[in-house]
């Protein structure tokens, strides 16, 4: 079992903890972004503010007569006006006349114990007559200065200051901000823990099977209910993994017990026979026949291991080929004619299909052959009262030549093709009939694919079995 790296975080807690992060920090980029926009906001506001309260001023200090006129409530007056036109109280408020002279100021409140000024710092002197609103800003401080005009003449000026600090105050509203971006922190880490709990459970499952497979049971089956397109496909395709090793599994454990019976039969046979001659059980002619016997299974078991050698060559990529071009027809010719003489005694018809022009191609002639001659002895063997076969040489691609082995034996059954050439692998007909490892068609694909190549299984049903292997075009 392999061990846990307790460095590593769940999930959970991994996306957990960044997206907390980075929530955090765009919630305070947003309340950043928000507190400065509020304070533009209420600082425009309060100008428009300043304009409509500072013109109100000016209308109320003129006289029916056209005079300027402080009366004795104007304090009162504004404290009334600077509420209905929800202003700070933090300002500065002075009259004066045409001609510069201080009619009326008050200043912000101050602290006990302060003294009481008697003019606007902001106005050291008197603001030039204007007949339009001036807003002005210094340093942290905005001033205002509106005409007193009575029958198109400026007969005054009122002048207004505040702190900037004052215009832009929000206090009331950072509450309602902290709250929002608490309130919307707290929803989005909720739904997105939520969100990876749902997540996790499938994967959590498929590691509890994952665990299970490791301790060898490989009968199980994950629910494949899962909305989401990607869990699903997770979930699918690893039940058919399941599926899928459990019957490699069980393949495994026949195969090993298939092999073992194969290499075990021979040598049994063997120590049996040379016992009989060597116990003179058997004499003479007899004796030469049990010798003979034993130097068939010997020549039976020199095969199997053989089978066995270049299957390790292979799987470990150690084999050697002797690649070169090759011309196809001859060597289909030849290899077909060796094998004809061989086996002419078997009611079985053999001919070979060519192109008209010559068939150059690159690969190993030995190998070449071992295939070849394999898959014809397979075709044998699927025809018991004899039958016949038809090797057929064609153009398949710019880069690939086919050569078809056709058959019209029994065929594999359906639901045996699939394994054919899986390792050690032997059919059930193939098993009471022939004797062998179940090594052939894996040797003879991997042989294909060393040399660039592919043997696959074209087609096979009840009226006989067509295997397709592709070779590589030879360069000029």
């Amino acid at each position: 079992m392999a061990p846990t790296d307790r460095t590593r975080k769940t999930l959970l807690r991994y996306w957990t903890l960044r997206y907390v992060i980075t929530l955090t920090l765009g919630l305070v980029v947003i309340g950043i972004a928000s507190v400065l926009w509020l304070q533009y906001q209420a600082l425009h506001n309060r100008l428009q503010q300043i304009r409509n309260f500072s013109a109100e001023v000016a209308d109320y200090v003129v006289s029916e007569r056209g005079t300027i006129i402080i009366p004795d409530e104007f304090y009162i007056w504004i404290d009334n006006h600077q509420r209905k036109y929800r202003l700070p109280a933090q300002f500065g408020l002075t009259v004066f006349d045409a001609n510069g002279r201080q009619l009326y100021f008050k200043g912000a409140p101050k602290r006990p114990g302060d003294p009481k000024p008697h003019a606007d710092a902001a106005f050291p002197a008197p603001p030039p007559l204007e007949d339009r609103v001036v807003v002005n800003q210094m340093d942290k401080q905005y001033t205002t200065t509106t005409p007193i005009i009575d029958r198109n003449t400026v007969i005054g000026t009122i002048a207004i200051s505040y702190v900037k600090k004052e215009l832009t105050n929000i206090n009331q509203q950072y509450g309602l901000i902290v709250s929002l971006l608490l309130l919307s922190g707290l929803l989005g880490w909720l739904i997105l823990y939520w969100l990876l709990r749902k997540l996790s459970k499938p994967l959590q499952r498929v590691v509890q099977a994952f665990k299970q497979i490791e301790a060898g049971d490989y009968k199980l089956a994950l629910e494949e209910n899962a909305r989401e397109l990607e869990l699903h496909e997770l979930l699918v395709y690893f039940n058919t993994m399941a599926v899928r090793l459990e019957q490699l599994e069980q393949l495994r454990t026949e195969l090993l017990a298939g092999v073992t019976h194969e290499l075990r039969t021979p040598i049994t046979s063997i120590r049996g026979l040379t016992r009989a001659v060597r116990d003179r059980v058997v004499e003479s002619d007899e004796a030469e026949e049990f010798l003979e016997l034993s130097l068939k299974e010997t020549k039976r078991l020199e095969h199997m291991v053989s089978d066995l050698l270049d299957f390790n060559a292979y799987a470990s990529g150690s084999i050697r080929l002797q690649m070169e071009a090759l011309d196809l027809g001859k060597q289909l010719n030849r290899m077909i004619d060796q094998w004809r003489l061989v086996h002419q005694k078997e009611r079985i018809v053999i001919q070979v299909i060519l192109p008209d022009s010559s068939i150059k191609v690159r690969g190993d002639a030995d190998r070449l052959q071992q295939i070849i001659v394999n898959l014809l002895n397979n075709s044998r063997q699927a025809m018991r009262d004899g039958g016949s076969i038809t090797v057929i040489a064609q153009h398949y691609s710019n880069a690939h030549y086919a050569v078809l082995v056709k058959d019209n034996g029994s065929g594999i059954p359906a639901d045996e093709q699939v394994n054919i050439f899986e390792r050690y692998y032997r059919g059930a007909n193939k098993r009471q009939q022939v004797r062998g490892l179940g090594l052939g068609l894996t040797l003879c694909r991997m042989m294909a694919s060393a040399m660039n190549g592919e043997l696959s299984l074209k087609e096979s049903s009840p009226e006989g079995t067509t295997f397709q292997l592709l070779l590589s075009i030879a360069s000029e």
